[in-house]
């Protein structure tokens, strides 16, 4: 079992391994301690050779069981602790199929939302629908309808229409979000109503429930509803503006301060909850507050509402919150403190800037955040500075999102954004313009591209919504099929990872992505590079048994690491025996504090077993705890070759 310390991209050369294997030869038994923790005596057996009498040293040593040492050398390492991972892949998109017209509601083509993407079908067989299904993507679709929509279901691999869901008044450009939100297992649909309200529907379309009018508390227009399990309790909530509500369409409380978008322009909500200050419970995010479950003010400040983000910028446990809203962009404490703010390149009161995004676009090891406008795609630095900026076209609303992924696995992230003609990938690190497809075209609002493996490919493609000259989903990937595995599932528009499980479950107790990915609306951005860990083994080298009529048993075990890893971490080494009647017991424990090299193996560990049990049968070792991953300090690459064990003559009685 892997443990995350253990997670590093170090490879162990052959040059390199003799090295340290002949550093770990020289230091010999240096780093074994005894059960009292002192260190081994020259004499590891520690025989009194005597007279019981007189205390004097008798004629001839008694001892027969000669003092053995099997000396630490190279080993061969194992192929399993190895995997050079998927090689650093090329940036060639291309548009792999497109989704443009519909069987069933043929004038509902036009989609200006984010496309969520999970499974809602079974196609394996097995009986769900989850990662190991094709995943499906949800969407809603508008024209002859408008300003209501059709809600349709279509599969990632080709477009296949799924399901249609017609005249249920749902906002034509107003968003999804999908997740198992009843807790049988299978991914549930919620999507808001032009008349103030949500409404459910599970994986075959049935309606489940209709909510009570949340007026006030959302826009009736472009609201992007969010699931989260607020109490963490098993039973998720559902957040939309500033209403919380539980998985039964019941009002929970609401907000009397921001939703999460921009007032009084109306163009949508994007609030979303998480634990921001770590304390158990987490707290709906909006511009200007933060509501507990019952929608109490948690935290709240005099700024105008806008579209959320939350990273981490200040290194502690706690996020940060950042704000879009009014031709400006700002990063809030998770007090509500402003911590800096900035104007947006290219915005104004008309084009007052889209939903933020934050990642580590340059690779530096902190989060930046992003921002897109009428006329440009902008970067900023934790202080708010520009980092870079790129031209771009979104004047008929200026308030598009973005999205950010390593396609290449190269380390270094790209920021995909759509606007009104053009779908543009841009270089994390300067902005670079590394794709200007014309592929694409939109009306805009809050919209974003996507990015998952839709077709269970194990590589990621890019999933745009189109309005206009051109309609429906379009679906890009590499042409060479090199780019990085992505997820199976973005399942809606405030997507951070840790949101959602991989089968759409929502989880009871969510990680806190800014302690882990410190990224928003982006995919993992870990590079290609593969998987190097350590292995300990332990081995029974040799027992003698010539002593036993003084009731002395000695044993010889030697530990080795055959991974491509160095083990530093103290660890133990036991010597179990194992009576007739089938009882263990634990004979001796050695910790080891020296370094175990990468393919080495140590100087042998002598051991006396003084008195041997009457009833012992046979005897056995375990290096870190044995086979048992989850009470072992080392995190190894192999966890079923950490016991040996010897059954032959063991001092009969």
């Amino acid at each position: 079992m892997r443990s995350s310390s253990s997670l590093l991209l170090l490879v162990v050369g052959p040059a390199a391994a003799l090295a340290l294997q002949a550093c770990a030869i020289d230091n010999g038994l240096s780093g074994v301690k005894d059960r009292q923790g002192a260190d081994s005596d020259s004499d590891p057996f520690n025989i009194d050779t005597s007279d019981s009498d007189t205390g004097t040293p008798p004629d001839t040593d008694p001892r027969n069981c000669d003092e053995e040492t099997f000396p630490g050398q190279a080993i061969t390492q194992a192929e399993e602790c190895y995997d050079a991972g998927p090689p650093v892949g090329s940036f060639t998109p291309v548009l792999e199929w497109k989704k443009d017209s519909f069987s069933t509601v043929a004038g509902d083509a036009n989609v200006m939302m984010m496309p969520a993407v999970g499974s809602l079908t079974d196609d394996d067989g097995d009986g769900d629908a989850d990662a190991d299904d094709v995943p499906d993507i949800v969407f809603i679709t508008y024209g002859n309808s408008y300003p209501a929509g059709t809600l349709r279901v279509i599969s990632g691999n080709g477009g296949a229409e799924i399901l249609t869901i017609a005249n249920q008044n749902l906002q034509g450009t107003g968003g999804v979000a999908i997740g198992d939100i009843d807790g049988d297992g299978w991914t549930d649909i919620v999507a808001p109503t032009t008349d103030y309200k949500l409404k459910m529907f599970d994986h075959t379309g049935a309606l489940k429930w209709t909510s009570s009018s949340l007026s006030g508390h959302i826009y009736g227009t472009s609201d992007n509803p969010a699931i989260s399990d607020m109490d963490g309790d098993g039973n998720p909530e559902i957040i939309c503006g500033s209403a919380i509500l539980d998985k039964r369409g019941q009002i929970l409380g609401t907000g009397r301060s921001g939703m999460g978008g921009v007032s009084p322009n109306n163009v949508g909500t994007t609030s979303f909850a998480v634990d921001i200050d770590g304390d158990g419970q987490q707290e709906v995010v909006t511009g200007n507050a933060l509501y507990n479950m019952d929608g109490s003010v948690k935290a709240s400040n005099t700024q105008g509402d806008g579209y959320p983000a939350v990273g981490n910028f200040d290194g502690d446990a706690k996020g940060e919150i950042v704000v879009v809203a009014g031709g400006r962009i700002r990063l809030q404490d998770d007090d509500m403190t402003v911590l800096c703010t900035a104007s947006i390149p290219g915005a104004s009161s008309s084009y007052y800037g889209g939903p933020p995004t934050i990642a580590d676009f340059d690779g530096d090891g902190e989060a930046e955040f992003a921002a897109a406008s009428g006329s440009k795609y902008s970067v900023f630095e934790k202080d708010c500075s520009v980092k870079w900026q790129a031209n771009t076209q979104d004047a008929s609303s200026g308030n598009t999102g973005s999205s950010v992924f390593d396609f290449e696995g190269d380390g270094s992230a790209e920021a995909v954004y759509a606007d009104e003609t053009k779908l543009w990938a841009f270089n994390g690190a300067d902005g670079t313009v590394k794709l200007q497809s014309t592929q694409h075209a939109n009306g805009t609002w809050l919209e974003y591209p996507a990015i998952a493996d839709v077709d269970a490919d194990d590589h990621a493609e890019i999933v745009v919504a189109n309005t206009g000259s051109k309609l429906g989903i379009y679906v890009f990937g590499d042409a060479g099929d090199s780019w990085m595995p992505g997820r199976k599932i973005w399942n809606q528009h405030a997507y951070s990872i840790t949101n959602v499980d991989d089968n759409g479950g929502i989880p009871a107790v969510a990680a806190q992505n800014w302690l882990t990915y410190n990224n928003f609306r982006s995919g993992d951005l870990a590079p290609a590079g593969g998987y190097s860990g350590p292995d300990l083994f332990v081995s029974v080298k040799d027992v003698c048994t010539d002593e036993c009529d003084r009731d002395k048993l000695y044993v010889w075990l030697q530990v080795a690491n055959d991974g491509y890893e160095d083990v530093t971490d103290d660890f133990d080494v036991e010597l179990y025996g194992v009576m007739d009647s089938g009882e263990e017991r634990l004979l001796d424990t050695q910790t080891i504090t020296d370094t175990v090299a990468a393919a080495t193996s140590m100087d042998s560990i002598a051991i006396v077993i003084d008195p041997v049990p009457n009833t012992l049968a046979s005897i056995y070792a375990k290096v870190d705890h044995g086979n048992n991953a989850a009470s072992g300090v080392v995190g190894e690459c192999l966890e079923d070759n950490n016991e040996d064990s010897y059954n032959e003559n063991l001092c009969p009685r």
